[in-house]
């Protein structure tokens, strides 16, 4: 049963955006050694849009070696902590880059060990998760000291540099104009739309490689249109949501000796693992769900608590197509 679990925890669809972005974040990480001043990119999208899982696939290709001489980190991984300040920030990277004194010392010590522990584990490319937190969104500003700090220290490094996160995130660049002269174009990383037709094509394709991935689970064709269209309402047409579903359903599907992947298998899931967010929409796996008369749905960030004005709700009415 394990074994069973751990298959489907272990998929992964290498989609067209997802190849795009790695090799974007390849030419920045190539970038270290070939240019004066390393490539640096943000990638932006949705909430569960795919984000974190393309950054720590990359970061897969590039895993930690030990040396006798230390430990070489070519890309080096981070969450930027809620409301940072410099001191919490550099505490993180030194926590990940396995400083045991990450806690030691003020701002200016941490910053010179960092830049030290930099060098000595050979870090190519830093690549930070969660950049939004830059931007106090209570008070509708942006961490400039904290920006101002990072620049300093990457300059001095000489890194490339990729980061993540909700479209709020490329504020930071736009007001921090010494930071934004480092970046390229913005790679978008977003959800799959029902009403383009090249975005259902490929939501499909999606759908069809996920169902070849887990052979010993039975389950109905997931990339049939009606199966589909249920799956994207369910999910947003976010790959996040869309595995959360299938990978519940897996769990389910385990306890019955067929290890049989239903409809109902997958409405279970979708009211376990996403219904709580979405109370006032219909379970889309339910047998009486209507996917001609589907109300409309809205993407997570168009109904976040975020300040007025800061982002237009958009809401998307789906219809099924071929």
């Amino acid at each position: 049963m394990t074994e069973s679990m751990d298959s489907c925890e272990r998929i992964l669809v290498k989609y067209p955006l997802f190849k795009t972005a790695i090799t974007r974040i390849q030419a920045c990480f190539d970038s270290h050694d070939a240019t004066a001043e390393p490539d640096c990119c943000p990638l932006v999208g949705e909430s569960g849009s795919g984000k974190t899982t393309i950054i720590a696939y990359f970061a897969s290709l590039h895993p930690r070696v030990d040396h006798k001489w230390g430990v070489e980190v070519p890309v080096l991984v981070a969450k930027v902590p809620a409301r940072p300040t410099v001191k919490s920030f550099a505490e993180t990277l030194l926590y990940q880059l396995g400083d045991p004194l990450w806690s030691r010392g003020n701002t200016v010590s941490k910053s010179i060990r960092l830049r030290e522990l930099i060098k000595r584990c050979r870090v190519r490319l830093l690549a930070l998760d969660e950049f939004q937190h830059f931007v106090d969104v209570r008070r509708a500003s942006i961490v400039n000291d904290v920006a101002d700090w990072l620049k300093e220290q990457v300059e001095e490094a000489r890194l490339a540099i990729v980061v993540s996160g909700l479209q709020r995130c490329l504020e930071v660049l736009r007001q921090n104009e010494q930071l934004r002269r480092r970046f390229g174009s913005t790679l978008r990383v977003s959800a799959f739309r029902w009403d383009v037709k090249e975005d259902r094509t490929t939501y499909r394709a999606f759908l069809s490689a996920v169902q070849e991935q887990p052979p010993e689970y039975e389950m109905p064709i997931l990339a049939d249109l009606d199966l589909a269209f249920r799956m994207h309402y369910a999910s947003y047409g976010l790959i996040s949501y869309t595995m959360k579903i299938i990978r519940g359903a897996a769990r389910i599907a385990c306890s019955h000796p067929r290890r049989q992947i239903t409809l109902r298998t997958l409405s279970q899931s979708y009211a376990d693992h996403v219904w709580s967010e979405r109370l006032n929409d219909p379970n889309p796996f339910a047998e009486k769900f209507d996917c001609e008369k589907a109300p409309p749905i809205a993407l997570p960030s168009a109904t976040a608590c975020i300040p007025s004005g800061t982002l237009v709700s958009r809401a998307v009415r789906l219809e099924l197509h071929a």
